[in-house]
């Protein structure tokens, strides 16, 4: 789900004569990372044990969902208004910058 999701937020986002070199860096960034991935996760298990690392990479993913869930109101806030730009989801986009904008009740005189 996160492949998909950062794969088309990138696409949407950047420039079309920018796409195809920023599509490349991102693939050969995440695919060139995953084997470095595979053989330090094999170091820790020869070092600690399978299950200790399962249980560690387990507690890695917690913590970058948090990580990720805080940063994403910001993320939102940086992406909709090229979003607007481009004209995806106008409709959408209004109401929930409408929505998302904290309104106070008038008080009661």
């Amino acid at each position: 789900m996160h492949l998909a999701a950062s794969n088309t937020i990138l696409q949407t986002i950047v420039d079309e004569d920018k796409r195809g070199r920023v599509m490349s860096l991102y693939t050969m960034a995440f695919i060139g990372v995953a084997p470095l991935g595979s053989l330090l996760f094999g170091a820790v298990a020869d070092a600690v044990g399978a299950s200790t690392a399962v249980l560690a990479a387990g507690v890695g993913c917690v913590v970058g969902s948090v990580v990720f869930a805080v940063h994403l109101p910001a993320l939102r806030e940086r992406v909709r208004p090229i979003y607007m730009r481009l004209g995806i989801l106008p409709e959408m986009t209004v109401g929930l910058q409408a929505a998302s904008e904290l309104t106070v009740p008038p008080e009661k005189q």
